[in-house]
C-alpha cells in the first residue's frame, strides 16, 4: 500500500523521504513503495551478492510475512540498473529455473529445465546434432533401443540371459552359459558346489559325497535328457 502524505507524493520505505509519484517504484506482490534510487541501490547490492529472488526489503523485516514481494524484471528495468547488472539479473533468473547441462560427447553446455533434470533418470543431450544419452546416476552411455538400463548391469544381463537361454545356478544365482557337452552343470563358484540341470535350471544336489552326487545325477537323468541329442 502506498504511503501517501500529500497528493502526488509518497514516502519511500527505505530512505523515508518524500518523493513525487513519478519517481515511485513498487515491488511485485506487495506494492511497497520505494524511490527508484533506493530500490536501485538495494537491487544492485543483491545482484552483486548473486541473491535471487530479490525479496522486498520491507517484507523481509515482517516476521509473519509468508508471501513476500519480489523485485521482478519489469521493476528492475524501471529503476534503471546498469546493463552489466541487468545481464547478471537475467542470468540469475535463468538459473533459478534452469541448470547448465554439459554433454561429454559434443562438449556443449546448455541451460535446461531444472525440474526435468532433477526428475529424469536418463539424460539426453538437447543439442540436435548430438543425441548422446546417458544415465544421470552412473554417467554410463545408454544405447537407444536396448534393454532398460541399470547401473549395475543386472537388467542388461537378465535380458541377455533370456535371449540366449542362459541359466542361473540355483545355489548361488551365478549366471552360467553352457558352451558344449552334457546338461549336467557343476557350479565352480567357491563354496557353492551345486549340481544342476541346464535344461530347466533345477537343482540336482548341493554338495554331498561322491556316491551321493553320482546317485542324484543318475536318478535325475532317468527322466531328463543328459545330452541334447538324446
Amino acid at each position: 500500500m502506498l504511503s501517501r502524505i500529500a497528493p502526488n507524493v509518497f514516502r519511500c520505505a527505505i530512505c523515508l523521504d518524500n518523493h513525487a509519484e513519478d519517481s515511485i517504484a513498487c515491488v511485485d506482490g506487495c506494492n511497497h513503495p520505494f524511490c527508484r534510487e533506493c530500490l536501485r541501490d538495494y537491487t544492485k547490492s543483491k545482484v552483486a551478492e548473486r541473491r535471487f529472488p530479490i525479496l522486498c526489503p520491507v517484507c523481509i523485516t515482517e516476521t509473519d510475512k509468508r508471501d513476500p514481494g519480489v523485485v521482478g524484471d519489469d521493476t528492475v528495468q524501471q529503476i534503471g540498473v546498469s546493463n552489466e547488472d541487468y545481464e547478471i539479473f537475467e542470468e540469475l533468473q535463468i538459473t533459478s529455473f534452469c541448470i547448465p547441462l554439459h554433454c561429454r560427447r559434443c562438449e556443449q553446455t546448455m541451460f535446461v529445465d531444472r525440474q526435468e533434470v532433477q526428475e529424469a533418470k536418463i539424460i539426453s543431450c538437447p543439442w540436435p546434432r548430438c543425441g548422446f544419452v546417458w544415465c544421470k546416476a552412473c554417467q554410463q552411455e545408454v544405447q537407444v533401443g536396448t534393454p532398460q538400463h541399470s547401473c549395475d548391469g543386472s537388467s542388461e544381463l537378465h535380458h541377455l540371459m533370456q535371449q540366449h537361454g542362459w541359466k542361473n545356478c540355483p545355489g548361488c544365482k551365478t549366471p552360467v552359459q553352457k558352451s558344449e557337452g552334457c546338461n549336467h552343470m557343476t557350479c565352480i563358484t567357491p563354496s557353492c558346489n551345486t549340481h544342476f540341470c541346464y535344461i530347466e535350471g533345477d537343482m540336482i544336489i548341493k554338495g554331498g559325497t561322491r556316491n551321493e552326487i553320482h546317485n542324484a545325477i543318475t536318478t535325475h537323468y532317468t527322466g531328463c535328457k543328459l545330452f541334447d541329442y538324446n
